[in-house]
């Protein structure tokens, strides 16, 4: 009779951690203009923050922190933002690559929506003090969808809409904030304090 042969013994792991040059490094991706493009808005938008935090009138009972100074920092943080997001694209540092979402990162910026995006902004800053701010923020509203890819129109306004009126009715009727509402909603919540 032959003896039973002995187990193997499982091979023994190895506690280290391995070195860097021991990792594969993912491959690199070509450099995005996309996120060149928002550091560079970034950048942009801080300095004309910090320039028209510098045209604010100081009442003269301000004695210790003014009005300028939250813009003032709100425009210098969103520079520092900028520059350091500039630095890291131009270096050629991406974000993470989305594991968990049915996200292409090899697809093209789609200019034609931020174009779109950019000019419904636009359209909604000038048009606040004609329709008034639920209106033009629920066209608003409609257009980006619209651009981003939603099947209908109808749903967005009308999310758009109640999203609109109610932020509106917050603020100006319970905060006591001025947003122009238009001649029919004045008139519609004129009994509401």
């Amino acid at each position: 009779m032959s003896a039973p042969e002995p187990a193997s013994a499982p091979a023994p792991v190895d506690p280290r951690t391995p070195e860097p040059w021991e990792v594969a490094e993912s491959p690199r991706r070509p450099r995005n203009n996309g996120e060149l493009a928002l550091s560079t808005l970034l950048l942009l938008l801080g300095i004309y923050l910090v320039i028209g935090a510098g045209s604010i009138t100081i009442p003269g009972s301000s004695n210790t922190v003014g009005p300028r100074f939250f813009p003032y920092l709100v425009g210098a943080a969103t520079i520092a933002i900028g520059g350091v997001l500039a630095i890291r694209v131009l270096r050629g540092d991406q974000g993470p690559e989305e594991a968990g979402e049915d996200v292409d990162p090899d697809a093209k910026t789609s200019w034609r929506a931020v174009g779109i995006i950019s000019l419904a902004f636009l359209a909604h800053a000038l048009l606040i003090n004609v329709i008034g701010w639920p209106l033009s923020v629920t066209l608003m509203f409609g257009v980006v969808a619209w651009s981003l890819g939603s099947r209908g129109v109808v749903r967005p306004l009308i999310a758009g809409g109640i999203v609109s009126v109610v932020v509106w009715l917050v603020f100006v009727k319970a905060l006591g904030v001025v947003l122009p509402g238009g001649i029919l909603l004045e008139l519609a919540t004129g009994w509401i304090g």
